[in-house]
């Protein structure tokens, strides 16, 4: 594997690890700072919206800059973000750091993922991009699970500690990377231009809403988890690493589909599974125990796989409309998939504050079934290729 592409990826997991990382740890955070664990989901909400609005924005801004640099500067302030935030003192600091940590994923992994494939011959590209967007994917796996864990045995607060380290680390890696090339910039009239096509908008939608729909329940993962299973930090964080296994299966998924089947149908199948998923939370919520729990396993197994045939299958979609613009296509997807992720956390938090834990599951399932109304209405057949 290309060392340049394996420091890269070492980048895009500790930050996929640092964003969601408290979907485990909500009830420590809120009980350690004093506030509400609806209020705790704000710590999510605050990083993904960030990251949707400042990705296209500094990615334009800072076309030009050389890439080595940029990428360093980018992880050094993810680092010093998570490193401050073990010793902030108060929840809204807590926040504002939050926000410089977005800022700092927003400018590292889009510019990542256009250095991979600046990188690659023509006919590896899509390879080489995986590399990097599987970093994400292993944070689910490994990064979340492993925070989770770690959290639970020293406090919420070394979470941040245990991302600063592996941010660190790619950090030093990306110091001592030779120069690297600077993908051609893209205007941001020629970003928002693409907005006016109304196939990207619709596949924009199919992504938002998916996000916005898994993510409303997916915030509040742990204290969800805890309350039906009755398991300790232990026990979540092995729940936690099954929902993650699934998820990659779900990415292998997405991407054979993209190939193989058509588009439509597809995602109205993984839409509905995802929605018959998180609609089997709430009442597993309302009704806890041994079988609950048993139910449950199979959910998170059905649920990471749904939910994660989308990011595959959609970066896919959004190449085949805008084959002359791949970058900005890429770059779009990727504001949709943060920007549906920081509502529907939001969105969480409102059901967990005027409702219940139990409420999540059934308020992600019909923001989900807005996937199947976008798709029947909104987006056309494709024609053979």
């Amino acid at each position: 594997m290309n060392v340049r592409l394996l420091i890269l990826a070492v980048g895009t997991f500790a930050i996929g690890t640092g964003s969601f990382v408290f979907a485990g740890l909500l009830e420590n955070v809120a009980e350690g700072t004093g506030v509400s664990v609806a209020a705790a989901g704000n710590l999510v909400t605050v990083f993904a919206v960030t990251y949707a609005v400042a990705a296209p924005v500094l990615a334009t801004l800072l076309a030009n800059a050389p890439r080595r640099g940029l990428l360093l500067v980018a992880i050094s302030i993810f680092t010093l973000a998570n490193f401050a935030s073990v010793v902030a003192p108060t929840f809204g600091l807590l926040v504002l750091l939050r926000v410089f940590a977005a800022l700092g994923a927003a400018m590292f992994t889009p510019n990542a993922v256009a250095v991979a494939s600046s990188l690659a011959a023509p006919g590896e590209r899509g390879r080489a991009i995986s590399i990097i967007t599987g970093g994400l994917t292993i944070a689910f796996v490994i990064g979340i699970p492993l925070g989770s864990f770690v959290g639970s045995l020293y406090g919420w607060r070394s979470t941040f500690a245990l991302v600063g380290v592996l941010a660190l680390v790619a950090a030093v890696g990306v110091r001592f990377l030779p120069p690297l090339p600077t993908p051609p910039a893209v205007r941001m009239s020629e970003r928002l231009g693409m907005l006016k096509r109304p196939a990207i908008l619709a596949t924009m939608a199919v992504m938002v809403f998916s996000m916005m729909g898994g993510f409303v329940a997916f915030t509040y993962l742990g204290p969800l988890l805890t309350t039906i299973s009755g398991f300790g930090g232990a026990g979540v964080s092995l729940l936690l690493l099954l929902f993650g296994a699934a998820a990659m299966v779900g990415n292998s998924l997405g991407g054979y589909g993209a190939d193989n089947f058509d588009y439509r149908r597809f995602v109205m199948v993984m839409a509905l599974c995802q929605i018959v998923a998180l609609a089997t939370l709430s009442p597993l919520a309302a009704n806890p125990g041994a079988a609950a729990t048993v139910v449950l396993c199979v959910v998170l197994a059905v649920w990471g796989m749904a939910g994660f045939t989308f990011n595959p299958l959609q970066q896919h979609r959004m190449t085949r409309l805008a084959p002359e613009a791949e970058n900005v296509a890429v770059s779009l997807n990727s504001s949709a998939i943060y920007l549906g992720q920081g509502i529907g956390a939001g969105l969480g938090g409102l059901a967990l504050g005027y409702g219940s834990l139990a409420a999540l599951g059934a308020v992600g399932a019909s923001v989900t079934a807005v996937v199947l109304l976008v798709v029947l209405f909104l987006v056309r057949p494709e024609k053979p290729l």
